[in-house]
């Protein structure tokens, strides 16, 4: 009897620990579209971080800074963030509703070097310029964040042009 108390909660603490894990990563892209009509309701720009198995700087981003921003309430409420794996098949609906794959997707948006981060509206469009490679880790996340600002600043504007 104790022993079999002993394994459901192992098995309970292995079931949180799988849950928190988790809470901390970036959702990949799979309906643009669909994040464009949450983004344009939120007032959210969309982040798009491209990826690739390979790409051991694009590992170090994403424990350094983009699942520390997944996980944290605050960010999500000022941006989108989906991942874009450029080696990978995961198929995904571009924001016109166009429907391809990871490796698509980044070749039709003319990414070549990895990371590299968009900040883009719901429709798809720059709002800031993009963030390519991860040059200088020590100012990545000073970085991220001023291109999360920019963004917001530009949907601000275009919803009040005056």
């Amino acid at each position: 009897m104790r022993f079999s108390s002993l394994l459901h909660a192992a098995v309970a603490l292995l079931g949180l620990y799988a849950a928190l894990a988790q809470a901390g990563t970036i959702d990949p892209a799979r309906d643009l579209q669909q994040d464009g009509t949450q983004a344009r309701k939120e007032n959210l720009p969309i982040l798009l971080i491209y990826t690739a198995g390979y790409c051991h700087y694009c590992d170090e981003v994403k424990t350094d800074v983009f699942n520390h921003i997944a996980r944290d309430p605050a960010h999500r409420k000022r941006v989108l963030l989906r991942e874009v794996r450029v080696d990978s098949n995961i198929p995904v609906v571009g924001f016109e509703g166009d429907t391809t794959d990871h490796h698509g997707f980044s070749k039709n948006r003319g990414i070549m070097i990895v990371p590299t981060l968009e900040f883009l509206d719901d429709a798809g469009l720059e709002l800031s310029r993009p963030l390519v490679g991860a040059s200088i880790p020590d100012f990545y996340g000073a970085y991220v964040d001023s291109g999360i600002a920019r963004a917001i600043r530009n949907i601000r504007a275009r919803q009040n042009p005056s």
